[in-house]
């Protein structure tokens, strides 16, 4: 047996919605035109899944895809790969999938194994191939670093699924605490999201909910990014929104001015601030036309509900009033 074919199992690097492996297809080409016979390079990714802090994550029941790549292999005709997918020592997936040829000139196999897995846990992806008449030697890869979790279903939960909400909802601009915990903030959040996205306005999750944050759905977008840094307020979906062009910074949840009291719509900047509860129980109001302002209310209901003011929740009235700069732009539309 031809020990040269051991295989090159490469290190992954994780970056949002799928493993990336470092580039070495020029390497692995001159490896496989100058010497055929050398050893073996597998590179694994995973895709429809979320990466956070160095690991990747995913809801349990959503689809995962493995992809690979197997360079040095001179033909792929007939050959296949057996892939295992283990959720802690426990087997819980196995299939046999065939190699497609990818680059004839530096002899490239390449596959793809998609499946739904619903044990949460640490999961680990194993593949081999067996001895066949072309390869006598087998060649092995692993791609560990996959947690599955289960959703979280509402306040009181804790863990995991709570982490991840609440990190995937940062991920696209919406203003969510950190930790594991579902309490009045994660809620806030989630109702931000549902109401960009036009779901009903209840402050739970979903499980379409967690796959669309696990694809990266669900961002709000800019109507006038040639603002550069600035504010919209969206009366439709009664959300407030710090943009740097038209990436979204924070999205927060407001109650814009009633029917007979409808907020003045159009582009404005912000003149006077004033930091604290005034008489009319308005909390770190910034002004920004003729006393229209941002600010915090005891009350915040999902519709719009204020004296025209834009309406915003106390816990996140003082970081929204620091935000906020004299002179900064806001456009308020429907």
């Amino acid at each position: 047996m031809n020990t040269r074919r051991a295989i090159a199992l490469l290190t992954c690097s994780f970056s949002f919605g799928a493993l990336v492996v470092p580039s070495v297809a020029s390497a692995a080409c001159r490896r496989a035109q100058g010497a055929p016979s050398s050893a073996l390079v597998v590179r694994l990714s995973l895709g429809g899944v979320f990466s956070y802090h160095g690991r990747s994550f995913s809801a349990s029941g959503e689809r995962v895809r493995l992809r690979g790549t197997v360079s040095g292999i001179s033909d792929v005709s007939g050959e296949r790969v057996h892939v295992r997918v283990y959720t802690g020592s426990r087997q819980i997936r196995s299939a046999w999938v065939s190699l497609t040829r990818v680059n004839r000139v530096c002899s490239e196999g390449s596959f793809t194994y998609s499946s739904k897995i619903w044990a949460s846990g640490r999961t680990v992806f194993k593949i081999d191939h067996p001895t066949t008449a072309n390869y006598p030697d087998v060649f092995t890869g692993r791609l560990a670093g996959l947690t599955v979790y289960k959703r979280a279903t509402g306040f009181g939960s804790n863990g995991t699924g709570v982490g991840v909400l609440l990190a995937m909802l940062r991920k696209l601009g919406y203003y969510a605490p950190f930790g594991n915990s579902y309490g009045p903030a994660t809620g806030k959040a989630v109702l931000t999201y549902r109401k960009v996205n036009r779901m009903s306005r209840i402050e739970t999750p979903s499980a379409r909910i967690y796959h669309l944050l696990q694809q990266g759905r669900g961002a709000a977008r800019a109507r006038y990014p040639h603002l550069g840094t600035h504010l919209e307020a969206n009366l439709s979906q009664q959300v407030l929104i710090f943009f740097h062009g038209r990436k979204p910074v924070e999205v927060h949840p407001i109650s814009s001015g009633k029917p007979s009291t409808p907020t003045v719509l159009g582009k404005y900047q912000f003149y006077m601030k004033d930091f604290g509860t005034n008489k009319k129980g308005m909390v770190d109001s910034s002004y920004f036309h003729n006393g229209y302002a941002v600010h915090g209310y005891e009350e915040l209901p999902t519709y719009n509900a204020s004296h025209g003011c834009l309406r915003v929740w106390v816990p996140s009235a003082e970081h929204i009033y620091n935000h906020i700069h004299i002179g900064e732009w806001i456009a308020v539309y429907w």
